[in-house]
């Protein structure tokens, strides 16, 4: 019997339970939508995307959920709560990098369950694992399957969780029983918390601006940052979590789902790190993918946004000299 007419479906209980041993809090189970909104999505293009360029690249092959996995006949979301509290001192980065590298544990652990589906009704259906690496909108696929709201910061909020969470989809052509979350009405109300903490003002008219975002420029962003954001930092190196931060949503926020996303103290020491050694560092974590130069370079303009001057190195190059320039003229 071919895979297109298996005469049976897989109950969502069978995938949501395994979900939940991985460390998933939250999961729900819908047909692959043909196609998306494209409002949201176009406004963030118009606004200015800076270094994404790909994002308009692949503009139709994110509004097509499907486009992964044509013969895809499920589509699961899952929201895997990641570390919420505060380690790292002035210095500060985004706490999801706090341990392993999120984008292996979610989607290792989507592709082992989806292994484990295939093995136990013997049938080779295809998968796809998606978190965060491929031309999909995992926050707007979480939202129409009722894992939560598209907040006033631009994330996903679970009235249960709070929005410290990542997000992966599974793409299957199991015939999963499909099974809505019950969560999708805006609950934000006229709470703007997170737009007046947004230390660059990139929270506006419930969008994120991205060429203003701290973790745009921290992550993405390949060259200088500009002085009169720069000076905003507020010490955030690696991302920012303000608007998190600031939501009444957080307050009962759970830990860390999986035990390899919690973390350590590592970061005490990162003014110390050395090209030669950053690689090691930062082994298996997110914050690797920066490379030595761009992490200095943050570290420059953290440094420079609590009033301190981080001493030059004999290691930096280029974009850390540029950067440093920018921060002197910008006085």
């Amino acid at each position: 019997m071919s895979v297109s007419s298996t005469p049976f479906a897989v109950s969502f209980t069978e995938v949501a339970t395994a979900l939940a041993e991985a460390g998933f809090a939250a999961s729900a189970c819908l047909p692959p939508p043909t196609a998306l909104d494209p409002s949201g999505f176009d406004r963030m293009l118009a606004d200015g995307v800076g270094d994404l360029g790909w994002l308009e690249e692949s503009r139709d092959k994110r509004l097509d959920p499907r486009f992964l996995l044509p013969t895809a006949r499920a589509m699961i979301v899952a929201a895997i709560p990641h570390q919420h509290q505060a380690r790292c001192g002035d210095l500060r980065r985004a706490r999801y990098a706090a341990g392993k590298d999120y984008h292996h544990v979610a989607r290792r652990a989507l592709g082992r369950i989806a292994a484990s589906l295939n093995a136990r009704h013997a049938t080779p259906w295809l998968h796809r694992a998606c978190v965060d690496s491929a031309p999909i909108n995992e926050r707007t696929l979480a939202r129409l399957a009722g894992l939560g709201w598209i907040g006033r910061n631009a994330l996903l909020i679970s009235p249960n969780l709070g929005s410290w969470l990542l997000l992966g989809v599974l793409l299957t052509e199991a015939p999963v029983v499909p099974q809505p979350g019950p969560h999708g009405a805006d609950r934000c109300g006229r709470c703007t918390a997170c737009e007046s903490a947004c230390p660059t003002r990139a929270l506006m008219d419930r969008r994120c601006l991205t060429e203003r975002c701290i973790s745009y420029l921290t992550i993405e962003h390949d060259g200088v940052i500009p002085a009169d954001l720069a000076r905003l930092f507020q010490g955030w190196w690696f991302g920012c979590d303000r608007c998190q931060e600031v939501c009444p949503w957080n307050r009962k926020a759970p830990g860390p789902g999986d035990g390899r996303l919690a973390g350590d103290e590592r970061d005490t020491d990162i003014l110390a790190v050395r090209a030669a050694d950053f690689d090691v560092h930062f082994a298996a974590r997110a914050i690797r993918r920066l490379g030595y130069q761009r992490f200095r370079r943050n570290l420059v303009v953290a440094c420079a946004s609590l009033g301190r001057d981080l001493p030059p190195a004999d290691d930096e190059g280029d974009v850390v000299r540029a950067q440093r320039v920018e921060l002197r003229a910008g006085v």
